[in-house]
C-alpha cells in the first residue's frame, strides 16, 4: 500500500486480526516504514527506516539480470562480472574504491544467482551519502581492465578446477540431468571450457547490455531521515543511463516423464551418494508457499524416519521452475533401501493431508525464521529485494503470514502430488558400482551420469 508521499507502513495489525491464532502467537516483529521513489531513468529506490535496529545501515542494489543470461558457450560470464566489480571505476582505481571502502568502515558483497545480481554495501548510517556514492561509482561506472580481467580468470580458473565437494558434486550432476536442454543445466560458476572462450570484451558488453536502472532496484535500510535519503539516492543515481530491456525468454525446463536411475562409479568408496528430486514451482506462483510447507513437513517426517543418512530435503524457487531434492548418504549396501524408503515416505505424505498439529508447527517454524531476518537490517533489505526481484508485491513482509495461514492440510496434500516427486522423478547414485548396479537396477532403468 503507497500512501502520500510515497511512504508505506508494513504494519501487522489488521494481519494480527486476520490471522488471530497460532502464526503471531509470539511477539510480533518491528517492521520498518518503506519510503518509495521510481527515478526519470526508472531505478526503483526504496528506503526501509530501522531506527530500532540502531545505527547499521545496508545499500543493496538488485539487477533482474543473471546467470541465465550467459551466452551458451560461455558459462559463468555473468560471474566473472561479479568478481570483477569494485576492481575499478571511471576516475576511481582499485586502491580508491578500497581506501574509500576503508574511510567508510564499510565492506561489500557480490552475489552472482540465476536470476539475478545482488551487490551489497554494509556500513553506518551516518555515512550513507558517500556510501551510496562509492556503491554507485563501483556499480553504475565499473571500468574493466585486461590485467584485472586475467587475474580474476586466473582465479576462476583455477576455483572450477579443484577437486569438488562429493555432495556438491551430485549436486549439480543432479542439476545437469533434471534440466537437460536448458540454461539451467550448466554450472553457475561456468567450466574450465567455458570460462576459457570468454573475453574481455564478453564481460564489457554483458555489462554494457545487462547493468541498467530500468532491470534494477536501490534498497536502503538504515536510520537515516527518509526524505534525505530518498533525496540524496535520487541524485546521484539518477544519473545512471537506462539501456534497452532484454526480454526473458528462455526454454522451459519439463518435468521428467518416468523414473530415471543415473550412476556415476567412485569405486574406491565404501559409502554412496544420493540424490533424487524432480522439478518445483516458479517463485511467484501461489502454490510455492503449499509446496514449501509440504517440503518442511517430508524433512521432518524423513529425520524420524532415516536419523542417520544426514539427509537434507530442499528446493529453489526461481523465475522458471526450479529444483527440488532429497539427497543424503548411505553404506553402499544400504543404499538403495534408503531410496525406497525415502520413497515411500514420499507416497505416505500424498496419501493423506498432514495433521492440523504438524501443519501448524512447520508453519510457525517458517515465520519464526522470516520474522528472524527481520530483525537486522541485511535481513530486511534481503526481504526487499527479493519482493523486487520476484515481483512479490510491496507489502509481502507484511502479508508473508498470512499467506501461510491459508495454507491448509488439503492445499499441503495438493502441492505433494503436485510437486514432490510426482510420476516422474530422476535419481542419482554416486558411489562403487560394482556392488551397486544390480541394486539399482531394481529401482529402474540405469543410464550412465551426465559427464
Amino acid at each position: 500500500m503507497i500512501l502520500a508521499g510515497k511512504r508505506a507502513v508494513l504494519a501487522v495489525l489488521l494481519l494480527v486480526s486476520f490471522c488471530g491464532r497460532e502464526v503471531w502467537s509470539q511477539k510480533a516483529p518491528v517492521l520498518p516504514e518503506l519510503s518509495t521513489k521510481r527515478l526519470l531513468n526508472d531505478l526503483q529506490v526504496i528506503f526501509a527506516s530501522t531506527p530500532h535496529l540502531g545505527d547499521s545501515m545496508i545499500i543493496g542494489v538488485v539487477l533482474r539480470y543473471g546467470a541465465i543470461f550467459d551466452p551458451v558457450d560461455k558459462g559463468g560470464l555473468a560471474n566473472m562480472v561479479c568478481r570483477m566489480l569494485f576492481r575499478g571505476a571511471i576516475d576511481r582505481t582499485r586502491k580508491d574504491l578500497q581506501d574509500e571502502l576503508s574511510v567508510l568502515g564499510a565492506s561489500v558483497d557480490v552475489r552472482c544467482e540465476w536470476d539475478g545480481i545482488r551487490i551489497l554495501l554494509r556500513g553506518q548510517s551516518a555515512r550513507v551519502e558517500r556510501s551510496l556514492l562509492l556503491l554507485y561509482q563501483a556499480v553504475g561506472e565499473a571500468v574493466f581492465t585486461e590485467n584485472d580481467f586475467a587475474e580474476v580468470k586466473n582465479e576462476l580458473l583455477e576455483q572450477v578446477r579443484r577437486p569438488e565437494d562429493p555432495r556438491l558434486r551430485t549436486r549439480l550432476k543432479f542439476e545437469q540431468a533434471i534440466f537437460g536442454g536448458t540454461s539451467y543445466a550448466r554450472p553457475i560458476t561456468g567450466t574450465p571450457a567455458s570460462l576459457q572462450k570468454i573475453s574481455i570484451g564478453d564481460v564489457r558488453l554483458f555489462y554494457r547490455r545487462y547493468f541498467s536502472p530500468g532491470a534494477a532496484a536501490l534498497v536502503i535500510a538504515g536510520s537515516a531521515p527518509p526524505q534525505q535519503v530518498l533525496q540524496k539516492a535520487s541524485r546521484i543515481w539518477g544519473v545512471w543511463v537506462r539501456r534497452e530491456d532484454i526480454p526473458f525468454t528462455f526454454l522451459q525446463p519439463r518435468k521428467p516423464a518416468a523414473r530415471t536411475v543415473y550412476a556415476e562409479d567412485d569405486p574406491g568408496s565404501p559409502a554412496a551418494q544420493f540424490i533424487l528430486g524432480s522439478l518445483w514451482p516458479q517463485r511467484g506462483d501461489p502454490s510455492y508457499y503449499t509446496s514449501m510447507l509440504a517440503a518442511r513437513i517430508l524433512q521432518e517426517r524423513l529425520t524420524r524416519a532415516l536419523p542417520t543418512s544426514l539427509l537434507t530435503v530442499a528446493a529453489e524457487g526461481r523465475r522458471m521452475p526450479g529444483p527440488f531434492f532429497i539427497q543424503g548418504q548411505a553404506a553402499a549396501d544400504q543404499v538403495v533401501g534408503e531410496i525406497r524408503r525415502v520413497l515411500e515416505t514420499v507416497d505416505e505424505m500424498k496419501a493423506a493431508p498432514p495433521a492440523e498439529a504438524e501443519l501448524t508447527e512447520v508453519r510457525k517454524n517458517w515465520v519464526g525464521e522470516f520474522r528472524r531476518s527481520l530483525e537486522s537490517v541485511e535481513g530486511v533489505c534481503s526481504i526487499i529485494m527479493d519482493s523486487e526481484l520476484y515481483r512479490l508485491g510491496t507489502n509481502y513482509a507484511a502479508s508473508f503470514p498470512g499467506i501461510l495461514e491459508l495454507c491448509d492440510p488439503q492445499a499441503v496434500q495438493a502441492a505433494a502430488k503436485e510437486w514432490i516427486l510426482p510420476g516422474g522423478v530422476v535419481i542419482l547414485v554416486r558411489g562403487p558400482m560394482a556392488a551397486l548396479q544390480s541394486q539399482l537396477e531394481t529401482l529402474g532403468v540405469v543410464r550412465p551420469a551426465p559427464q
